[in-house]
């Protein structure tokens, strides 16, 4: 079976997000394009991922529990994880240790916003995610994986991506998948064959299906092998 996908959406808890992203509208969207299986990857924070997944798993679209890490380099690396409460537990072990408490003026920064599954808000994220953690990329890989998660460079050819940030893909990170954002990166020699496209969706107009996976069900361990299938099970969708 073919499913539609997109791997980097962000919710409402993302201080650059729009605030009507929320699980009621995000599912909506979805089932309105027909897109099948999503995550949700907020900026170094998993803190709305539970009642996505519920909500999601209601409308009839899988979900992967997600977060963008921001490394020191000012690298973003998308984390994904078998379950919400593996998610949950990296994501709060991040805020406890990683992540320097700084606050932030909502009006000036945005607002981080925590919803129940009516797309109410319950409260705010005090302390600052958009700021760098203090984890360096190798790091990050390697505690996304001690923690049961998958690892891929987020958007490498814009801002806060790979090539962007550092200019070239070190060697070590070559078998990592990448994440493109354009076609024509493709042809510019980029040294992967691992790739996925998303549409890192800050607002309900930009979410799309952008990748097309062929597998036997909607588990983690397909997504897993479809990104690391070398472009056998998962294609691109351009607009």
């Amino acid at each position: 079976m073919s499913f539609l996908c997109d791997f980097h959406i962000h919710s409402c808890l993302s201080p650059c997000a729009d605030i009507t992203m929320t699980p009621h509208e995000i599912a909506s969207v979805c089932v309105s394009k027909g897109i099948d299986w999503i995550s949700i990857t907020d900026h170094n924070s998993a803190g709305n991922v539970r009642v996505f997944s519920k909500v999601l798993t209601r409308a009839g679209v899988s979900f992967i529990p997600g977060i963008e890490v921001h490394t020191v380099e000012d690298v973003h690396v998308l984390a994904y994880f078998p379950e919400v409460s593996l998610a949950e537990a990296y994501s709060d072990w991040i805020r406890k240790e990683r992540l320097a408490h700084i606050s932030v003026d909502p009006e000036i920064s945005g607002y981080q916003l925590f919803v129940d599954d009516n797309d109410s808000f319950t409260g705010m994220e005090e302390i600052w995610l958009g700021q760098p953690t203090t984890l360096g990329i190798s790091e990050t890989l390697e505690t996304v994986r001690d923690n049961g998660g998958v690892s891929v460079m987020a958007h490498i050819d814009r801002k806060m991506g790979l090539i962007t940030q550092l200019g070239v893909i070190p060697e070590e990170y070559r078998e990592v998948p990448m994440e493109i954002s354009f076609r024509r990166t493709l042809f510019e020699g980029i040294e992967s064959r691992n790739i996925l496209h998303s549409s890192d969706a800050h607002s309900l107009n930009v979410i799309a299906p952008t990748v097309s996976l062929s597998a036997n069900t909607r588990s983690f361990e397909e997504f897993r092998s479809a990104i690391f299938s070398f472009g056998r099970t998962l294609k691109i969708i351009w607009d």
